[in-house]
């Protein structure tokens, strides 16, 4: 499948690296992070359906969203990966995880993801995000999620990738996909697993992914950062960037626990 609207891709060496933004994103979210990364890895990232002008998938699910990211990667000749999710991405990585052969997803890296049970949001904010597509809103909840100020390229594609998300889809997240838990099909994970978090975000904050993300991946790895928001590929592309290489040392375990890695 050559590149096209579903995907991007930066580099064509090295194991492959399959990249699923956040809920609001699109595939050019992650460019700051797979920029730096292409020397090294073969960087491949989503526009999921119904984000990025994706057209949508008839019913979301995600058990969807994981089919969709399996076959396109069976397409792309892809047979092993390691998967990288942020916020909702984070969620169907961890769904594709569970869903794939043995063997086929090296590794999972978690930024700030939405829980596998279910992502808390005050009534009055999904009010609020249900007015799509609406700049000012979208405006707002870049704002409302970042601690970090953006660049004008970051924080434009940030509202911009809003915009044209699919209606449908945007309203299944927030009524239905943000609390559709999946923490029975990937408790038993055996994979190594990496969570960033910033203890400073303030929309998974470190009680939601200590209660709601930790206590189901029990042998994941916890790396906290902290003066960033939830949008840290964008805010702090950097660090993201050192820890995907870190993470990715050959023969690297997990260790188990949580520390804080400025």
């Amino acid at each position: 499948m050559p590149q096209n609207e579903i995907t991007k891709q930066w580099g064509d060496q090295g194991e492959a690296l399959v990249f699923l933004h956040y809920f609001g994103g699109s595939a050019q979210s992650w460019k700051w992070v797979t920029e730096m990364l292409s020397n090294e890895y073969r960087c491949i990232a989503f526009n999921l359906p119904g984000f990025g002008e994706t057209k949508a998938l008839n019913k979301p699910s995600i058990k969807g969203f994981s089919n969709f990211v399996q076959k396109a990667l069976k397409r792309l000749g892809i047979e092993s990966y390691s998967l990288i999710g942020h916020s909702m991405g984070g969620k169907i990585a961890m769904q594709i995880a569970a869903d794939a052969s043995t063997d086929t997803v090296n590794r999972l890296i978690l930024i700030a993801p939405s829980p596998p049970t279910t992502e808390p949001m005050p009534e009055k904010e999904k009010k609020r995000m249900l007015q799509h597509p609406d700049r000012q809103e979208a405006e707002k909840t870049v704002e409302n999620g970042i601690k970090k100020k953006l660049s004008q390229e970051r924080h434009q594609l940030a509202v911009e990738t809003q915009l044209i998300i699919d209606q449908t889809t945007w309203k299944w997240w927030l009524e239905e996909g943000m609390d559709h838990s999946i923490a029975e099909h990937v408790a038993a994970l055996e994979l190594p697993i990496t969570v960033l978090a910033s203890i400073d975000d303030p929309v998974m904050t470190p009680a939601v992914i200590n209660e709601r993300v930790m206590k189901v991946l029990k042998s994941a790895e916890l790396i906290n950062t902290k003066q960033t928001g939830h949008l840290i590929p964008m805010e702090d592309p950097d660090w993201i960037v050192e820890q995907i290489r870190h993470t990715m040392k050959p023969g690297r375990a997990n260790q188990n626990g949580s520390k804080v890695k400025p």
